[in-house]
């Protein structure tokens, strides 16, 4: 049987993780190896992204699961549920200012597989109209106050695998008559390899929350890929290329831009 997703626990008690994993593959889940700390978590998190991250609050090391979700939140952009033992209010607000999915507590009375499972489902079910298969995006021909319009006929919405798209924008785009034309309201664009463009009713932020690693936000107005067949060169480290597009890197995306670029390339 095919496997749902690819979950990563972060736990610092081996034989709970061990618990959890049983659970989880039983359900046809694919589990990440024992991760007990914040450093082993980003290790395996750039070998591996995982499509959902279980995270423990207390963990080995100096740094907790706050730290951990923190970065999450804003780095990776992965969604996650803290599993924990601590029930105090302090944790949990502290909890909410890192953005998590659910704050599950398991000894109370007990880790309670069945909220486990029915947390990570509604995660993954929340991204399910961005995500095609894991695989991809669907892209909108047109806007959807356009779409009511076609015949029932009409290819209105296309699978575009994520490899084959070049960027995302909300910028103006150039329509099929060569003018230059503005977005409507919350809408985006993208540009596939082929040059086709499709719109989506998302923000940058909500689309860059789902999209995989070697995509990267680099500035307020476009999220590039980075991969080698996408990504024609750095100019001056303040610009890049793609697909003939120049597109500047803005001073608080510069650090993640490098960080990503070093994941895919070797320097």
């Amino acid at each position: 049987m095919k496997t749902k997703a690819n979950i990563l626990i972060v736990e610092d008690e081996a034989i709970i993780y061990n618990r959890m994993r049983k659970v989880l593959q039983k359900e046809h889940y694919d589990v990440d190896e024992y991760t007990p700390s914040y450093d082993e978590a980003i290790a395996r998190i750039q070998q591996k992204r995982p499509d959902i991250i279980l995270l423990d609050i207390n963990l080995q090391g100096s740094k907790t699961g706050l730290d951990l979700g923190k970065i999450l939140s804003e780095k990776y952009h992965i969604p996650f549920i803290y599993v924990t033992e601590f029930d105090d209010n302090e944790t949990f607000y502290k909890g909410l200012q890192t953005l998590h999915e659910q704050f599950i507590v398991k000894t109370k009375p007990r880790l309670n597989p069945t909220e486990i499972i029915r947390a990570i489902q509604t995660v993954l079910n929340k991204r399910k109209d961005i995500d095609y298969e894991k695989k991809g995006i669907i892209g909108l021909v047109d806007y959807l106050e356009e779409i009511k319009k076609f015949s029932k006929g009409a290819i209105t919405k296309v699978p575009v695998p994520y490899e084959e798209i070049a960027f995302f924008t909300n910028k103006p785009f150039i329509n099929d008559n060569d003018e230059e034309e503005k977005l409507r309201a919350n809408y985006i664009w993208f540009l596939t390899k082929k040059k086709d463009y499709f719109f989506l009713k998302k923000s940058l932020k909500e689309v860059y929350e789902t999209l995989p690693h070697y995509f990267v936000r680099v500035n307020e107005n476009y999220i590039v890929n980075i991969l080698p067949e996408i990504l024609q060169g750095r100019i001056n480290g303040t610009r890049v290329t793609v697909l003939g597009h120049e597109i500047n890197l803005t001073g608080s995306y510069i650090k993640e831009f490098q960080k990503r670029l070093n994941w895919i390339y070797n320097n």
